[in-house]
């Protein structure tokens, strides 16, 4: 041992590595109080916000319905409009009148059997009022392997976990993106873990739980793309911003994400706060193309497959310009040191973890 060696006290690292831990544990709990939060004051009550309806009827049943704060009413020529603006998507249910005073309630229970209840109610209240017969009709029925129309909802949330960790641990396992080679090997890694994790949900959801049938490579196509976008975009903001900004990405993901794709109850019972995110979050997009695509006959798909196309690009773009930033500082370096001594490593541009 050297003469000027001090040797550390054992107290001062105990105190330190208390710390530590208390700090990870607080911070661990205010993530689950911040996720019970979430998910408790977007679904524990459900209360109609805005439902779109068709109506194909009298003047005074659609004035009613105008004086409703929470309905947005479009009149429609008749019953056959009606239902083909809920199966295509464009509203949230369908109220038409027959002249043998009888009112047909148009919902869509592969849109969310929480919505289609609220639709429910709304047109035998407003058939009650008018002295008419109700008679309620789902456009979009779901399957006897979903009743509640909830199985794609978990199928996205908990693909989100796997796109995630996996985008984290290719980061850790193959280094940061630093070439054009590492980028493209990333990206071909990525795309090759989304497509298994997209297989293994598709062949659970479909074949063996019989919820999600009918539409095998639409369904396996749409979790690819969503696995892609979320992996996608964990991988770009690492790369240009650091494995914070990545943690904190991560993070809004899980507790206001989760909570906007409105699974369980649909969008229309979901307060403002929540229902501003459900289409521009990955999660809500990717709950909404898979109910297009298996309820719906594709009716409603573009949007949710733009953003979800969005995500991934962003994503992509980022890992490209950190990686370009990377190598014009390199070059930049060399030509002003003459290619001497050691390369110093950017502050300016983190890598990619």
């Amino acid at each position: 041992m050297g003469r000027h060696h001090t040797p550390a006290r054992p107290g001062v690292t105990d105190r330190s590595a208390l710390r530590t831990t208390v700090l990870a544990l607080t911070a661990l709990t205010v993530l689950v109080l911040a996720m019970v939060a979430s998910y408790a004051g977007a679904f524990a009550k459900p209360t109609l916000h805005h439902l779109t309806v068709a109506v194909s009827a009298p003047q005074q049943i659609v004035d009613g319905l105008r004086g409703q704060n929470a309905l947005s009413v479009h009149e429609v020529g008749d019953a056959a409009a009606a239902r083909a603006q809920v199966y295509e998507r464009t509203a949230d249910t369908a109220l038409a009148v027959s002249p043998d005073h009888q009112m047909t309630i148009y919902v869509a229970g592969g849109g969310g059997r929480s919505v289609a209840a609220a639709a429910e109610t709304v047109g035998r209240a407003a058939a009650g009022q008018a002295g008419l017969t109700a008679v309620v009709e789902d456009v979009a029925p779901t399957t006897a392997g979903d009743p509640s129309g909830t199985v794609e909802f978990y199928a996205v949330i908990f693909l989100s976990i796997g796109a995630s960790l996996g985008a984290a641990l290719l980061g850790r396992l193959m280094g940061s993106v630093r070439t054009p080679a590492t980028l493209a090997l990333r990206t071909l890694s990525l795309a090759a873990f989304s497509a298994v994790l997209a297989g293994v949900v598709t062949v659970y959801v479909g074949p063996v739980l019989g919820a999600l049938t009918g539409h095998t490579w639409q369904v396996f196509g749409a979790l690819w793309l969503y696995a892609m976008a979320v992996g996608g975009a964990v991988t770009g903001v690492a790369a240009a911003f650091g494995a914070p900004a990545s943690v904190a990405l991560g993070l809004f993901l899980v507790v206001v994400g989760n909570a906007a794709a409105a699974g369980p109850v649909g969008r229309p019972l979901l307060s403002g706060f929540y229902s501003t995110f459900t289409m521009v979050v990955p999660q809500g997009s990717g709950v909404s193309l898979l109910r297009s695509i298996c309820y719906f006959g594709g009716h409603g798909a573009v949007t949710p497959l733009v953003t979800l196309g969005i995500w991934a690009a962003v994503g992509g773009v980022f890992a490209t310009l950190a990686t370009a930033c990377r190598l014009n500082y390199r070059a930049l370096y060399d030509r002003l040191t003459g290619a001497r001594g050691t390369l110093l490593r950017s502050r300016l541009v983190p890598s990619a973890d």
